[in-house]
């Protein structure tokens, strides 16, 4: 069976033994795992266990897990080991970059013991099938919205249709999965619903800024989004120069007059490759 999970199309016939242009084959290859991993979004709950995937169908030149989005890093995990993985996990499960092994996650989901909740951590860059098939097992979708500018999505990611996929695919999450929020010892917490984060790149505030109007036309200012200041230059792409706190500065005050009510911003001292995890 020819793979056409992602944009990209490739038809590769993974079930038969080869690889896609994401460097996924018919197994899961799963690159690390972190157990009580935080975010910077605090409404998804204090700690979770994160598991990120290996390669990526998207490969943006800055990625800051370039070392196993562009490589084999990482051992493959059977249908039913997947499974043994997600029945062994003590928090919520954030699957990162899991596109390129949607159906593998599908058919260890079947294979669990047990009910998990599950945060889908996508680059975005999603095909409205797979949205669909994703929605059945997903509570939360965590979904970058990286380009309103397609010459920034072709120079840093070879996808000049970024912009209306990524907006056709986020708004179908946000149709699939409404909100819901409950609230413990004074905290809200997002149980189901959408997050759209946002990596504000250097030297592109007009992107940020395009892309902030783009979410609030489609989505509404009630949409909560994650504005991240994080960019660390990983030494092998472009940009290769590092955030300015002015430019950050700019896109938040955008954020805040375009009137977006929830969401999170990052201290700026997050933009440390510190902050990337060890593969």
């Amino acid at each position: 069976m020819k793979c056409y999970d992602c944009p990209r199309a490739c038809g590769a016939d993974r079930e038969g033994g080869k690889t896609g242009v994401c460097g996924g084959g018919k197994n899961a290859r799963v690159a690390k795992i972190i157990e009580n991993f935080s975010y910077e979004e605090p409404c998804l709950g204090k700690e979770v266990t994160a598991v990120f995937f290996g390669g990526c169908a998207l490969g943006c030149s800055y990625c800051q897990n370039y070392k196993i989005s562009r490589g084999s890093i990482g051992e493959q995990y059977d249908d039913s080991a997947l499974a043994q993985l997600f029945d062994g996990a003590k928090n919520a499960i954030d699957l990162i970059t899991p596109s390129h092994y949607l159906y593998a996650i599908e058919r260890a989901v079947h294979l669990c013991k047990h009910e998990h909740v599950f945060i889908y951590n996508t680059s975005g860059y999603e095909t409205l099938s797979a949205v669909d098939r994703a929605s059945a097992f997903t509570d939360v979708f965590l979904a970058d919205f990286k380009y309103a500018d397609s010459k920034a999505a072709v120079r840093f990611s070879r996808a000049p249709d970024y912009c209306d996929v990524a907006t056709a695919a986020i708004q179908r999450m946000r149709a699939n999965i409404k909100d819901v929020w409950t609230e413990t010892n004074g905290e809200r917490m997002l149980r189901r619903g959408l997050i759209v984060r946002h990596l504000v790149l250097p030297g592109h505030v007009e992107n940020s800024i395009a892309a902030l109007d783009i979410i609030k036309e489609r989505l509404g200012t009630d949409t909560v989004i994650s504005l991240m200041s994080q960019f660390t230059p990983n030494g092998v792409g472009e940009p290769n120069e590092r955030l300015r706190k002015i430019e950050y500065k700019l896109v938040v005050e955008h954020a805040q007059k375009l009137g977006f009510n929830s969401g999170y911003i990052q201290e700026f001292s997050s933009a440390d490759g510190k902050y990337t995890p060890d593969f």
